[in-house]
């Protein structure tokens, strides 16, 4: 009977985690330590997912549990990485020169805001995953977590990465990846999933080769190596619905 409670416990710990990353970001403003609760939140949904199949205790309380949490810690917390992201955009290097907190235009209000889009398409991608029954091994749209990781990716370059500010305090730029990411996350291109059937090389090609390259750029780049590892699964996944049978 408790080992059939260890995979919620495990979702609990992630949904705790995405909500130090809020608190993280939105009261001290710290992007790093934001990001470091959504990976925690990241590894915790791997491993209850791993306990409920080996305790055998996937059930409907799971699953929906899960996306409760998964909304929390990859929908809410990155949008607010992104918030503030583009706050920062309007503040500089002199705090809120570019920007009226009492009194912001309407293209900044809206440019800034639209930040929470994330979390809404999140809620959206996790609704319909919930009812697809065809997502058992693969994808349909960009997984939660791994739209997440992308703006992680983001906040840390953003602290750690003063050569890249002039991209990542571009709030057009910023603007764009938010389109870009709510059409991801909705739309019904086929995303590989890193489920192993078994270890043969000819059935998971795809999957070694992305983890290969995932080794790499995080061995290189750290966590900042997020980002072009989601641009890669993304592409990944579109040359496998092109060439090879998604398996």
């Amino acid at each position: 009977m408790i080992k059939k409670g260890i995979p919620s416990l495990l979702t609990c710990l992630g949904l705790l985690s995405g909500c130090l990353s809020i608190v993280a970001t939105a009261s001290r403003g710290d992007l790093i330590m934001g990001g470091y609760f959504i990976l925690a939140a990241a590894g915790f949904d791997f491993l209850d997912g791993m306990a409920a199949r080996t305790f055998k205790s996937i059930s409907e309380f799971g699953k929906q549990l899960d996306s409760l949490a998964d909304m929390v810690s990859f929908g809410v917390a990155p949008a607010l990485i992104l918030y503030r992201l583009i706050l920062l955009s309007y503040v500089g290097s002199s705090p809120l020169s570019n920007f009226d907190v009492m009194n912001p235009s309407v293209q900044s209000t809206v440019i800034l805001y639209s930040s929470f889009l994330v979390a809404v398409f999140s809620a959206l991608r996790l609704a319909k995953f919930n009812l697809d029954t065809e997502q058992l091994k693969n994808f349909r749209g960009l997984p939660t977590p791994a739209n997440a990781l992308f703006f992680v990716a983001l906040g840390f370059i953003s602290e750690s990465s003063p050569d890249f500010d002039a991209i990542i305090y571009n709030r057009y730029f910023l603007s764009f990846l938010i389109l870009l990411s709510c059409y991801l996350l909705v739309c019904n291109i086929r995303m590989f999933s890193l489920k192993f059937s078994s270890l043969a090389f000819k059935t998971n090609s795809m999957r070694y080769v992305f983890l290969l390259f995932a080794i790499v750029l995080l061995g290189i780049f750290q966590v900042a190596g997020l980002a072009p590892l989601i641009i890669l699964y993304v592409l990944f996944s579109l040359i496998n619905n092109a060439f090879v049978r998604m398996t």
